[in-house]
């Protein structure tokens, strides 16, 4: 059987609803950070595909 508190470990409630924020192993400091960082990726592939496709 699993442990029910190993679920709750990123477990947030706002506005009175509960939702799981993601991974609580995440390497980024902040969600926003790691927005940011995809973002980024998401440019360089872009960039990438735009040059030697294109």
């Amino acid at each position: 059987m699993t442990d029910q508190r190993s679920q709750d470990i990123d477990l947030q409630e706002e506005a009175g609803a509960k939702f799981h924020r993601g991974s609580a192993l995440s390497i980024f400091t902040s969600d926003r950070r790691e927005d940011l960082m995809a973002l980024g990726f998401a440019l360089l592939i872009a960039l990438g595909v735009y040059i030697f496709v294109g």
